[in-house]
């Protein structure tokens, strides 16, 4: 019951802000109500289908913007993806240095707290290693940071300019049921061998090739199920704060800060440098280099009426590197050994 009355104030309050023009208010209302509420009854708000749902919907919604793509968009893709691979780098070396030199903290803290990884994948990975709280509070903080600052300086277009679709008939909608249903199958074999954001990259997919199939002309998402995204996205980030007092985050927050926004300010300079070298625009290759919340930057991304393909190939890039990278370097090393 207290779930139920969490979910309904969030949803009030992220309206309420949005009535009063706040940029990506549902989203932000709904962190702030729900970390209130997780650090002051210990009591996290259950949102079982909450993440898998969030992907599917962002996956179709942007997997229904490839109708535009060909080879060239494509191409065009892979310097970009270049420089995404050096500013990854030098993101994790920076914060990571910081974190053992400037902050005293243990190599392997330090390597957990600047995992900028998918939101399921890194509490999943915080989890399975027993990260120490403070690696958490940085998490938290990068999460938290990331959408609020991505929310204030990218405010959401009042009325994004949608092409007038055909009616939904009864075979669109079946079709619709089969993409969703299709999504989720694959999602699940995939997060079965350990794919990072399975339901999202499974989505995209799928849609994309309905969308040059031509058996998704005219379909849009509806503009609720991006506003319930953006609300159980935000009850799951503020959840988070479930059991994190406010002096336990007084103490780590500002050492959060530090490693977090050096890590959104050599993405800054990465989108600057890219955008003079490749002509692209550069705020979406600012939000393309962000250190993870895909989610987050999905929602802002659609609501500000940016190139989200574009976006999200990067970060689904990173995800996916940054995924089998360590295990394909361990096989690697073992080959080595072994010969």
């Amino acid at each position: 019951m207290k779930s139920v009355i969490c979910l309904l104030i969030a949803a009030g309050f992220g309206v309420l802000l949005q009535f009063e023009g706040v940029p990506h208010g549902l989203l932000l209302g709904s962190i702030i109500v729900t970390a209130v509420f997780a650090s002051k009854t210990g009591i996290a708000p259950a949102t079982p289908y909450g993440l898998g749902y969030i992907q599917v919907t962002l996956g179709i919604a942007t997997g229904l913007m490839f109708e535009a793509w060909d080879s060239a968009t494509a191409s065009a893709l892979l310097p970009s993806l270049g420089v995404l691979l050096i500013c990854l780098t030098v993101q994790i070396a920076l914060a990571g240095w910081w974190l053992t030199r400037g902050a005293g903290w243990n190599r392997t803290d330090a390597l957990l707290a600047v995992y900028p990884g998918a939101l399921a994948a890194v509490f999943d990975l915080l989890e399975s290693e027993k990260a120490s709280s403070k690696v958490i509070i940085v998490h938290l903080m990068r999460l938290l940071l990331i959408t609020v600052l991505v929310s204030l300086l990218i405010p959401a277009q009042s009325a994004i300019a949608v092409a007038d679709g055909d009616p939904l008939t009864t075979g669109m909608a079946l079709t619709a049921c089969a993409v969703i249903a299709l999504s989720v199958l694959l999602g699940r074999l995939l997060l079965v061998i350990g794919v990072p954001a399975p339901f999202m990259l499974t989505a995209i997919i799928i849609t994309a090739v309905f969308v040059k199939s031509g058996w998704l002309r005219g379909f849009h998402m509806p503009d609720w199920s991006l506003n319930l995204a953006a609300l159980i996205l935000g009850v799951r980030i503020g959840s988070r704060f479930q059991g994190l007092g406010f002096a336990e985050l007084a103490r780590h927050g500002r050492t959060a800060m530090v490693s977090v926004g050096m890590m959104i300010v050599v993405a800054a300079v990465f989108a600057e440098v890219a955008a003079r070298w490749l002509g692209n625009d550069p705020l979406s290759l600012w939000l393309a280099y962000m250190p993870g919340a895909i989610e987050t930057i999905a929602i802002v991304a659609f609501g500000g009426g940016l190139n989200v393909v574009f976006i999200l190939t990067h970060h689904l890039s990173r995800m996916v590197l940054l995924h089998f990278a360590p295990a394909l370097w361990v096989q690697v090393r073992r080959v080595k050994e072994e010969a």
